[in-house]
This record gives structure tokens, C-alpha cells and sequence, in this order.
């Protein structure tokens, strides 16, 4: 009976400092949703390419606003900000592409969009929990297509929930949409790196091929499922797409650095304004959120995404790689 009463006790005692480690972790999380930098005040070239929880707070029941979660069916299930539709990798990918992940046509985007009840003119907001990794790639596409009436939630379902916004876990009811891409505004020589121009930036001294993947996948040292080869592509440079947001832990609020610290960051390597700019990761989700990082808060004019990327380049194996030996 003693032995019994000792283990109900440790139980106890286990469930007590769980209890107060999450209440402080709360604590913190509110702290820093309220210690803040506006969004314009951060030097951006285009503020508006960002939305913050309390602007959001204030539109998200307009008619002509669709919320997009960006995160996994079971955590959109979970909680998320009311009326907002559950987007997913999967649901913007091709799967008659050559290689997985390949960003959807067109016409796949629009009835994925028409599902989800968007139309024509509707202010896109999108939003994840991991700084607006995943929510990015979406962004990349919509751009890329033609759409630019699309803003990501700068600090996304963390920063709204540890402001005590409402979530709920009921799934929205929505009419069919009409949305649909101006085809003469699709634009992918502008926003898409083929594996021709990759070839060709290698030599190129005014074009930057920039890896935005881990270190251990750029040194060689790791391999993520889906790539053939471990390596980078020649002459690449590295920046972690996540050296552009500040915090790090998963669970912790993300926001994206101030104009003057990313210049630090990616001018301290040589990826400059005057460069014509290549970003590649394992399949372009990383590398579009340092493609929106570069093009609309520090306003260059060159980046083009690489949609193959690692798994396209590794594939191929009459093209050439380097790796830390």
C-alpha cells in the first residue's frame, strides 16, 4: 500500500511541474507576443507583403478575406483562427511531376482554391507555426501565377493564440469559389530557376546559388528522404532559410528580422541586390520563404526560386556536386 501511495505521489509531483513548466512557457510566449515591432517599422520593402495577428483580428470576417492554415490536417483540427480553410503540401503539389513536390499547374491551383470557396479579388492570408515556412510556398505559387493579393501572418497561429485571439476546431461550411488566374499575368521566367539556369550560375560570378538548407545537408553530412546524392550544388553559398526569423524553437513565436538584420545576414555572404539570386533547398519549400525574405522585405529584383532543387539535382547523376569531406 506504501509502494502504491509513493507512485501516486510521484505522479503527482511529475504532473505539478509539467503543470508549472507549461504555465511559465505561456508566461513567456504572451511576454513576447506583446514585446513587438510593428511590421512598419521594420524598414521592409513591402510592409504590406505582412499582416500581424491584430490586423488580422480586425478583417478576418470581411467577406472578401480567406484565411488559409498552412499546417497538417491534425493540428488544423486541433485549433484554428475562425473561418480559416486547411491548406497542405499536398494540395498545392503535381503529382505528374518528374520529382515529388513540383509546385501544381495553374489549373491544379484553381480548383484546389475554388474548393476551398477563394474567389477572384479575395485577400489571401496565410499562415503556419513554424515562420511562416510552409505558409511561403503557397505565397511563391499564388505570386508566381499571377496573384498578388496574398499576405503571410508575420508570427502565424503562435503569436495569435499567445495573444488570447479565439481559435476554434470546427471546419468551416464553403461555396464552391471562381477563382482563376489571369493567364497573361503568369510569370514563372520571373519567379522560376530551371536546372538550365542552375548549370549556367555556376560559373556565373553575378548570380548567387544560395542553399538554404540545413548545414548537415549542405556539408554532405546529411540526407534528407527523396534525394539520390548527398552534397550541394557546385559553388553554392549557405544561409539557412531560418537565420531570417528571429526565435528558433519550434514552439516559440517566430517573426521575421528587421530590414537592417537581414541585410547583415545576407550581405555578410555576398548575397547582394546588384546579384541575380538562385535559392534551392530539398524541394523549394525553404527556399521560397528566403525567396519572399529577399524579394519583399529587402526588395530585390532577381531571385528565382529552383522548384527541383536538391531532389531534382541529386537525381541526375551526370550533374556535378560538391561536399565537405
Amino acid at each position: 500500500m506504501k509502494k502504491i501511495s509513493m507512485i501516486l505521489l510521484s505522479l503527482m509531483l511529475v504532473g505539478t511541474l509539467i503543470f508549472v513548466a507549461g504555465c511559465g512557457s505561456d508566461s513567456e510566449l504572451k511576454k513576447e507576443a506583446k514585446d513587438y515591432t510593428p511590421i512598419e517599422e521594420r524598414g521592409y520593402a513591402n510592409p504590406d507583403a505582412l499582416i500581424s495577428a491584430e490586423d488580422l483580428q480586425d478583417i478576418k470576417d470581411k467577406d472578401d478575406v480567406v484565411v488559409v492554415d498552412f499546417r497538417h490536417i491534425a493540428k488544423y483540427k486541433l485549433g484554428h483562427v475562425p473561418g480559416a480553410v486547411n491548406v497542405y503540401r499536398s494540395d498545392e503539389e503535381n503529382p505528374n511531376a518528374e520529382y515529388g513536390g513540383m509546385r501544381a499547374t495553374p489549373k491544379q491551383m484553381e480548383k484546389m482554391l475554388q474548393s476551398r470557396g477563394i474567389n477572384n479579388g479575395d485577400l489571401i492570408v496565410i499562415y503556419d507555426d513554424r515562420g511562416d515556412y510552409d505558409a511561403s510556398r503557397m505565397w511563391w505559387i499564388l505570386t508566381m501565377y499571377g496573384y498578388d493579393n496574398v499576405k503571410l501572418l508575420d508570427g502565424g497561429i503562435v503569436r495569435w493564440e499567445a495573444l488570447g485571439y479565439d481559435t476554434q476546431i470546427s471546419t468551416p461550411d464553403v461555396e464552391e469559389g471562381n477563382f482563376k488566374f489571369d493567364r497573361d499575368e503568369i510569370n514563372e521566367d520571373k519567379w522560376l530557376a530551371t536546372v538550365e539556369d542552375v548549370k549556367k550560375a555556376i560559373d556565373d560570378k553575378n548570380t548567387v546559388i544560395l542553399d538554404t538548407r540545413s548545414e548537415g545537408e549542405y556539408t554532405g553530412a546529411e540526407l534528407k528522404k527523396g534525394a539520390e546524392r548527398k552534397g550541394r550544388i557546385p559553388t553554392a553559398t549557405w544561409i539557412e532559410w531560418k537565420h531570417a526569423i528571429n526565435g528558433g524553437k519550434s514552439e516559440g513565436i517566430r517573426t521575421f528580422k528587421t530590414a537592417q538584420e537581414l541585410k547583415k545576414v545576407y550581405g555578410s555572404k555576398g548575397v547582394t541586390a546588384d546579384k541575380q539570386i538562385i535559392p534551392y533547398c530539398q524541394s523549394a519549400v525553404r527556399s521560397a520563404h528566403t525567396t519572399f525574405v529577399l524579394t519583399q522585405l529587402l526588395g530585390y529584383e532577381d531571385v528565382r526560386n529552383y522548384d527541383e532543387s536538391w531532389i531534382g539535382w541529386s537525381s541526375r547523376e551526370e550533374l556535378p556536386l560538391e561536399k565537405d569531406e
